[in-house]
């Protein structure tokens, strides 16, 4: 009987053969064929995409299991300190009042920008109330993403006839087209933030039995806490700065890794969430592209209406 790690493998290495073969057919005896359209639909499209959807994914994930320890809020998510709304205002700002597209390199810059704002405030608080007062940078956070979402609703509601097309897909979730290179420059960054957070773990490992045992152990909770922040914000806002905002996935995926594999550190915990991640919004990414062709819906959807009975279910069994 194949064991829980080897289904976790099985389920990504299906999940990635359905994100290259979902969408138009092509003729796979022609992609080995340099210069033919299906050589150049699997090179230049599919597999950039795949590497974009699965890094995303995979990083939601990971900011989302630190965030529920850094917080120690079960309920944390990457989103909660506003930056994902920061970064699509930009977006939508650059829209309707410049004429950027929305899915434009230009566009990205503004929305990560915007995003790298937010944090940089973020910080600046931390750095202010120090100890046990640091959950005050979370209610902040949760001000400032209900303050931004609202500027960012009436400006959608006041210019859809320019954003609509645009923003509010990205506000749902929206996953680029990007060239190959594009891709790898995406899939790097998020790769070292990664590394950089399991190399951190044994850190949040004793920040996750309180401040009194983190001391105790030679560890500066505070100094943890601005590192890890600033970090996994800045990986926040570049992600949402190609993909807009995904819900979801940096919610349930620690859940499940808890529930299913129940690991007993920080490093096995985001090491399970990686692929968990990955599969999740790669297999969302595929049924978003098949449902109705050549129909795209917003991959965020999706992973909600995925996630969300499954996340019950699970509950429902421990």
């Amino acid at each position: 009987m194949p064991t829980k790690t080897g289904l976790l493998i099985l389920l990504l290495i299906a999940a990635c053969a359905l994100a290259l073969i979902s969408g138009v057919a092509i003729s796979w005896a022609e992609v080995s064929q340099s210069g033919s359209a299906p050589h150049r639909i699997f090179f230049e499209l599919r597999v950039p995409r795949l590497l974009l959807v699965f890094f995303t994914g995979a990083a939601l994930a990971a900011v989302g299991s630190t965030y529920q320890i850094l917080f120690h809020n079960p309920l944390a998510e990457p989103y909660l300190l506003g930056i994902s709304s920061a970064a699509v205002l930009g977006i939508a700002v650059a829209e309707s009042f410049f004429g950027i597209a929305a899915t434009s390199l230009a566009s990205q810059g503004i929305g990560l920008a915007s995003a790298l704002v937010v944090t940089a405030g973020l910080l600046g608080l931390a750095a202010l109330h120090k100890g046990t007062d640091f959950e005050r940078v979370a209610l902040f956070g949760l001000g400032v993403n209900f303050v931004l979402s609202s500027i960012l609703f009436l400006l959608l509601s006041y210019q859809t006839q320019h954003v609509g097309g645009g923003s509010l897909r990205w506000l749902f979730g929206q996953i680029p087209w990007i060239s190959l290179a594009m891709a790898l420059r995406f899939s790097l960054v998020v790769a070292i933030a990664l590394v950089a957070l399991l190399v951190a773990s044994r850190h949040l490992d004793a920040l996750s039995f309180g401040d009194g045992v983190a001391r105790s152990l030679g560890f500066s909770p505070h100094r943890i806490r601005m590192i890890a922040l600033g970090l996994t914000s800045a990986l926040v806002a570049w992600l949402v700065s190609f993909s807009g905002s995904i819900g979801f996935i940096g919610l349930v995926t620690p859940h499940i890794a808890r529930l299913v594999f129940r690991p007993s550190t920080t490093r096995a915990l985001l090491a399970l969430c990686i692929p968990i991640g990955g599969a999740f919004l790669l297999l969302a990414d595929a049924a978003s592209r098949s449902l109705l062709p050549p129909m795209e819906f917003p991959i965020g959807i999706l992973t909600t209406l995925i996630g969300g009975p499954l996340f019950l279910v699970l509950l429902w069994r421990r």
